[in-house]
Parts: C-alpha cells; structure tokens; sequence
C-alpha cells in the first residue's frame, strides 16, 4: 500500500507541475460546467420573437392578437404588421414565427363558417418550432373556448350553463418528474457527464505516452514493483480528482443551474464512484497502448460527440438500432446518464438501477483486466543502474 502511494504521490507532482495536465485535471470541469450551464440556464423557451399580421382588423381579430401578444410565450415585434415583411424578418432570423389572421376572418365568424388563421414558425431549430406550435394550438383553443362561451351567451344560455356545456369532458394533466418541462433537467446532467467522461480519459491517458517520452516507463517495467501496484498508483489521483470534480459539478449545477436533484445521496455517491473508476481504468488501458500525446488527443475529439449521441439520453433508446444501442452499451456514459437521470429526477432505488450498478462493475472489472496486460521484465537491478525506491521521487538514480 504505501509503494502503491508513493507512485500516487509520484503522479500528483507531475500534475501539479504541468499546467496543462492540472488545467485538464481540476479547473476545466467546472470551466465546461458553467460555459454550457450558462447556454440553458434559462430552462424553458418564452418570449419567441414572433410577428403579428392582422389582415381583418376587427374585434374578433384582436381578441386572437390578446393571446399572442399579451402572454409570456411570445414577444411581438410591432414593427412586422405585413405578410411581405414577415417572410423578411424570418429569412434574417428577426422572428421565429409569426401569426397572420385573414381578411374574412369575423364575418365567417359571424356567419358562423369555418374559417381559420395561419401560423408559420421556423422549424430549421427544433426546439424553436416545437414550442411555437404547441403555444400556437393553447392559443387558439383557448380562443375557441371564449368564442363558444359567448356565443352560448348570446343564444340566453346562462354564463354557468355555457360553462357546463363547454366542459363536459375535461382532460386532466398531470406531468410526472419534469412538470415545469425544465430544458436543465432534460440535458444538463447529461452535459456534466460527458465533461467528466471526457477529461477524465484525457488526463489519465496521457500519464503513460508522458512516461514513455520521458523514457521513464521502462522503469516501472523493469522495478520488482506488481502491475496491480502501478495501476492503482497510476490512476489514484485521476480517481480521486473525478469524484471531487463529479460532487463540485453537481453541487453547482443543483445550486446555481437549478438542475432537480432529489432521490438518495448514498446511491447519487455510488454512481459517480463507479462511474468515475470505470473512466479511470479504461483509460489506463488505453493509455498503455497508445503510441503518443498526439494520438490520444485526436481519438478523443472523435468520441465525444458520438458517446453522447448514441447513448439513448436525448432519443428514445427504442428508435434507435440495435447495433448502435450494443455499441453505446460499452461506453460508461450510457450507464451512468440513465441511473442517473432514474435516481435524481424520478427518485428510484436501487432495485431500479442494479442493471446500471452490474454494468458499471463489470466495466471497471474489465478495465482493471485490460489494464494489467502489460508485460513486466523483471531483472536484477544493478547498483548503477535506475530503480524504483520506496521513497517519494520516483524514479530516481542509486
């Protein structure tokens, strides 16, 4: 234990030393964690930029134009009053959508014809065109209502009576464990996630390139030091640094993001401990086999992206083939992101996660494996020659 230490204390110097890696190590998580918290800090789309073209200029038109431009959905750009203009400042990206009501609009009503109003929004953004749509239909429902209801009134029906007729059937909502619809709670532990995935395998994988080009690795190899020794030596620090940088991330993210963290501290703490050593000791294999920094660095630029895609955490896990779901099934970030999200924001136990527990456990059991594939060539150490010692400097020459 106290050689394994020693190692760890070893690796603690050269982070401590080398700007870049304490950078990566300590100071770049939180930096990504509030660049991207900052980005969906405001948690729900309001206020869409949106334009307004009253053709008929009535009453009844202005009773839809009430909707749209008195609410906190929509923020009418008064400057926009013609269909011409509008297609302008969409094109420019002025507006994201826009309202326009038709010339005949209240006499149909008054002959009481169908007649309708057009909505146009800006599709190109998903979440853009999503909200304007569903934001469009509250409005002219809630329209419809006010209509029927004075039209009702306006036939002798009493205002109570008209109010009975219209609710005969009522649809009741009720939103299980998102109910503001908090954009935060939907992608910003997923966010956090891929940071700590991602600069964790970066900082553990660049300690052994940084020994072979130090030509200090063969040392190790070569010292009556066990592999189990190394590798836990080797990766104490980054284990240590991932689960400080997972608490502090999530600790700023519940305080200063507002993102919903509720269910058991106990199993919040087992998944980022596995979580963070299934990084660790993956990225020590892959570190051992890697032929320099440079090549380390491009391979993981590739990943990030893709780990995140596939994971099944922004799409339904259903819709996407099987042969990618196998594949996102050997990164720790699918396992981690789906507990996760079932122990923060649904507030499962661990029955509901143990599939997620033993997927994370046998991807740190087959990281240590892979891990101590390294061959040892033990020799007789020479008094004149380089060996590991028991003490703090590693290595060091007798």
């Amino acid at each position: 234990m106290r050689t394994m230490l020693n190692i760890a204390n070893y690796e603690v110097r050269h982070i401590l030393k080398d700007r870049v890696a304490f950078a990566i190590v300590f100071l770049a998580p939180l930096f990504f964690a509030f660049l991207m918290g900052s980005v969906y800090y405001s948690a729900a789309i309001n206020d869409v930029p949106f334009a307004l073209v009253d053709l008929d200029n009535s009453l009844a038109s202005r009773e839809v134009a009430d909707y749209f431009s008195t609410g906190q959905h929509f923020k009418i750009n008064p400057e926009i009053d013609t269909c011409e203009k509008m297609e302008k400042a969409m094109r420019e990206g002025i507006i994201r959508g826009g309202i326009v009501v038709p010339e005949d609009f209240s006499k149909k009503l008054a002959r009481k014809q169908s007649t309708e109003v057009l909505v146009v929004y800006d599709a190109s953004n998903l979440l853009w065109g999503y909200n304007i749509r569903k934001f469009a239909y509250e409005g002219m429902d809630e329209f419809n209502r006010r209509y029927a209801a004075a039209y009702l009134q306006s036939m002798g029906m009493h205002p109570a009576q008209s109010d009975e007729v219209l609710n005969l059937v009522n649809c009741s909502i009720m939103t299980w464990y998102n109910p503001t619809y908090s954009y935060i709670n939907f992608l910003y532990a997923g966010v956090i996630f891929i940071i700590l995935h991602q600069l964790g395998l970066l900082g553990v994988t660049l300690t052994i390139p940084r020994e072979k080009e130090g030509n200090t690795w063969i040392h190790y190899l070569a010292s009556p030091l066990e592999r189990w020794q190394i590798i836990f030596g080797k990766s104490l620090p980054y284990i240590i640094a991932g689960i400080f940088n997972y608490a502090l991330l999530l600790w700023f993210a519940h305080h200063f993001i507002l993102l919903k963290i509720e269910g058991s501290i106990l199993l919040i703490a087992l998944l980022g401990f596995l979580y963070t050593c299934a990084i660790i000791f993956l990225g020590f294999f892959i570190s051992l086999y890697a032929e320099n920094s440079l090549q380390i660095s491009r391979y993981l630029i590739l990943l990030s992206i893709p780990i995140f895609m596939i994971s099944g955490y922004t799409w339904p896990r259903y819709r996407i083939p099987g042969i990618i779901i196998a594949i996102s099934e050997l990164t720790p970030f699918t396992w981690m992101a789906e507990a996760f999200r079932k122990v923060t924001i649904k507030n499962l136990g661990f029955p509901d996660i143990a599939y997620n527990v033993l997927g994370l456990s046998i991807m740190i059991v087959i990281g240590l494996a892979l891990s101590g594939t390294f061959r040892k060539d033990r020799e007789p150490i020479a008094e004149d020659k380089i060996r590991v010692n028991g003490g703090p400097e590693y290595p060091r020459r007798v």
